[in-house]
């Protein structure tokens, strides 16, 4: 409650809703701290809300649920290939030591996974703990 007080002294603590109605002040017209800020500034959305629509309405140049799978792969095969090919540091060398400690790392972990999978066959009183 004291941090309250120093870092926000201007807070009003109580029951939500018990407090009396606030009136809200109109901005000043002149300017000042209350104007707005974006006063005629306005932006034409009208060419982007088109084109969106042009988009969402079509279904690209392949229609249908193999063309959403067909996209799909794709998108999928362009992350992997973003995410392998534009590394600086791939240097390609006989040294296979990485590989291989990789290799072990998946086959026992791949073991463990299966055998905690078998405690399905246990029954519920072991699942559960």
């Amino acid at each position: 409650p004291d941090v309250i007080g120093k870092y926000a002294p201007d807070a009003i603590i109580g029951k939500v809703g018990t407090g009396a109605a606030v009136a809200v002040a109109a901005p000043a017209a002149a300017g000042g701290k209350a104007a707005p800020l974006l006063e005629g500034k306005t932006r034409n959305w009208e060419k982007s809300e088109k084109n969106r629509k042009q988009r969402m309405d079509g279904e690209g140049k392949i229609g249908g649920w193999f063309g959403a799978l067909a996209y799909m792969v794709l998108g999928f095969l362009k992350e992997i290939l973003f995410t392998i090919v534009p590394q600086k540091n791939l240097v390609l060398t006989n040294d296979r030591v990485g590989l291989t400690r990789s290799a072990m790392f998946m086959f026992i972990f791949m073991i463990i996974h299966a055998v905690g999978n078998l405690h399905v066959f246990l029954g519920p009183d072991d699942f559960n703990g």
